[in-house]
């Protein structure tokens, strides 16, 4: 009887056991239920927060950025084409002179001597030639004899020519307008051909040569305007490219061009560093958004649009692309407001709260 009633008494705490267990899963399993419902339900109501800008359109230019040199329109080093001591400097260092003044006077004596006496040996085979011919004439003496003569005359007056050239070299002249920079040479001093005496440069226009990638080439056009920056403030002259050398540079494989600069301000100097803005294509109304809102895809560029509170997924047409900002061609309109913060955690049509817009 005592055995039955523990079999009972087992029965009864087991059955209550499972009881329990049942009640206990089925609480929990609805409440983590709810919870998971209400979690989901949470995310689905959840904003993302996010910046954004109202894309209004300005005027662009598409430009390539190189550094260039300023050129004078035209630089020369004056130097004496013979030897001889200096006799005169009829110049004053960082003056302006003109066109064929004389710079510097060499001595010409010798010159001058020598040139005197092929005069009177001119003088002399002048008269011998002209006896000579009326005894042609008469017979008196043969043609090779006249003809030896009239030879020796001509080599005379070569000779005097000669001499001529050489006395015009003792006077070095300016080939060009100009301003005359620091002398090299004093009065008195002896110099050999070639020794340099001072620069002349002219800078009633002024040029900037500058040299573009291979790439590029083909872009590069005579007439194109440019953009000339120079000094501290940055301060912006205009220029037009006249020339470009027909061949690359095989070591730097770059091309190089010159261009007018349109001043005649006195600030440039030539051999200074600038740079030059060449402007490929100008748009008068263009809409650019910051490189970071741009999302990359295989297919097409897209970008999100914030509207009605919500993302919107748009496939974007890029143009010109710079290293902050880049142009889209089509797919958004001016006014249009577009995300540029967050985009990696952005979905289409997912909601977005804006914390700023610009």
């Amino acid at each position: 009887m005592k055995k039955y009633f523990r079999f009972i008494i087992i029965g009864i705490i087991a059955t209550i056991t499972i009881i329990f267990i049942l009640f206990q899963s089925d609480f929990f399993g609805n409440n983590k239920n709810k919870s998971l419902a209400k979690s989901e339900s949470s995310a689905k109501n959840k904003e993302t927060f996010v910046r954004a800008m109202i894309i209004k359109s300005n005027a662009l230019n598409n430009r390539l950025r190189v550094t260039g040199t300023i050129v004078a329109n035209e630089e020369v080093t004056i130097t004496s084409e013979i030897s001889g001591m200096i006799t005169q400097i009829n110049f004053t260092e960082g003056t302006n002179v003109a066109k064929g003044t004389l710079l510097v006077k060499i001595n010409d004596a010798d010159l001058k001597a020598q040139f005197e006496k092929l005069t009177y040996r001119e003088e002399l085979f002048a008269k011998k030639e002209f006896r000579q011919k009326k005894l042609l004439e008469k017979g008196g003496v043969s043609q090779d004899e006249y003809d030896t003569g009239l030879a020796e005359l001509n080599a005379i007056k070569a000779e005097k020519r000669e001499l001529e050239a050489k006395i015009a070299k003792t006077q070095v002249v300016a080939p060009f307008s100009g301003m005359i920079g620091l002398r090299q040479i004093s009065q008195g001093a002896y110099i050999n051909a070639g020794t340099s005496i001072a620069k002349l440069v002219n800078t009633d226009k002024l040029k900037v040569e500058f040299s573009v990638p291979e790439k590029y080439i083909t872009k590069l056009k005579l007439g194109q305007k440019c953009i000339i920056n120079f000094g501290e403030n940055e301060n912006k002259y205009e220029a037009n490219i006249y020339a470009i050398e027909p061949k690359l540079n095989l070591n730097t494989r770059t091309l190089t061009a010159k261009a007018w600069i349109n001043t005649t301000t006195n600030e440039l100097k030539p051999g200074a560093f600038v740079k030059v803005e060449i402007i490929w294509d100008s748009f008068d109304k263009a809409m650019e958004i910051p490189t970071y809102a741009l999302i990359p895809d295989i297919d097409a560029p897209k970008v999100y649009q914030y509207k009605n509170g919500k993302a919107v997924r748009k496939v974007v047409k890029i143009g010109i692309r710079g290293s902050e900002m880049v142009q889209i061609e089509e797919g958004i309109a001016e006014n249009d407001t577009i995300i540029t913060s967050g985009i990696m955690n952005l979905r289409p049509d997912i909601a977005v709260k804006l914390l700023e817009v610009k």
